[in-house]
């Protein structure tokens, strides 16, 4: 368990930073170039994890796995992961957008009743509330592009949310950490073939920089992040899992601040009390008595 703490607690930190470091190249790297190296960097990371694992437990992997798996791709990676750093880029604080993207568990929820048929509680309903009081908390509805922004975050939470149910339902005999390999390269190429397609550059301009912060954002937060969150799985349950992305609210102003120098106003501590009283009730399982 204090491993799988310890592996949570770094996770968080890794993940806490994803946003604050995106703002940083946001204006010199394309948010699709961005969301390309990020998550091929991340694939070769995890590959070696994933082939040790395929064969540890004699995995066969079928054609039609592959297919699941490379669309679950295209909607984590081209759509959602895509929308997050467009949103990024046109926010004026990125940890409004980590804030709000931060209440995808909250819209798993409604989806899961839809998709999985799962029971709708009086937790899960409280949790909605808080979850919906966060992101307006987090909204400017005088406009501008901090709306916009806000606009891209809820779709990136609520797209990332349907992929995470679909995975429940259409993959759960490969394990996390497999299964994520593979979306992560699947989906990275076939952003990379649609970008081709429409000319879009993804080759970041060749300074220090750039290429530094790509190599962060790839090997320590996707590669290095995702793999310690799988090893806290591993270590103490999906509750521990739950906690690296509960944690990362709370931490995100101060990180942003430390970061980015952007100093956290009254309503981003009022979101993100939101939004951690949301995640909190969104996992929470009544303890099992004993006798």
């Amino acid at each position: 368990m204090k491993k799988g703490l310890l592996y949570t607690v770094i996770a968080a930190v890794l993940f806490v930073t994803l946003e604050p470091i995106s703002k940083i190249i946001s204006n010199d790297v394309t948010p699709y170039a961005i969301t390309f190296w990020r998550f091929i960097i991340g694939a070769v990371v995890l590959l070696p994890l994933a082939v040790a694992k395929i064969k540890k437990d004699k995995l066969h992997i079928g054609w039609k796995d592959i297919g699941i798996m490379t669309a679950l791709g295209i909607l984590f990676i081209c759509i959602s992961m895509v929308a997050l750093q467009i949103g990024v880029k046109k926010a004026d604080s990125p940890s409004l957008i980590a804030i709000i993207f931060s209440s995808n568990s909250v819209f798993t929820i409604v989806l899961a009743v839809f998709i999985l048929k799962e029971k709708l509680t009086k937790n899960k309903i409280i949790a909605l509330c808080f979850g919906i009081a966060g992101v307006i908390a987090c909204a400017d509805f005088s406009g501008g592009t901090n709306l916009e922004s806000v606009l891209l975050a809820v779709f990136a939470a609520l797209t990332f949310s349907l992929y995470t149910v679909l995975s429940q339902k259409y993959m759960k005999r490969f394990g996390g950490v497999v299964q994520t390999s593979i979306i992560f390269l699947s989906g990275s190429i076939v952003l990379l073939i649609a970008l081709l397609i429409l000319g879009v550059d993804v080759m970041p301009s060749f300074e220090v920089k750039s290429w530094a912060t790509l190599g962060y954002l790839g090997f320590l937060i996707t590669g290095l992040g995702y793999s310690l969150y799988f090893k806290a799985i591993e270590k103490g349950g999906s509750i521990m899992g739950s906690l690296a992305f509960f944690i990362k609210p709370i931490l995100t102003p101060f990180v942003t601040l430390v970061i980015n120098g952007i100093a956290p106003d009254i309503m981003v501590f009022v979101a993100v009390a939101c939004i951690v009283a949301a995640s909190y009730f969104a996992t929470y399982k009544k303890p099992k008595k004993t006798v």
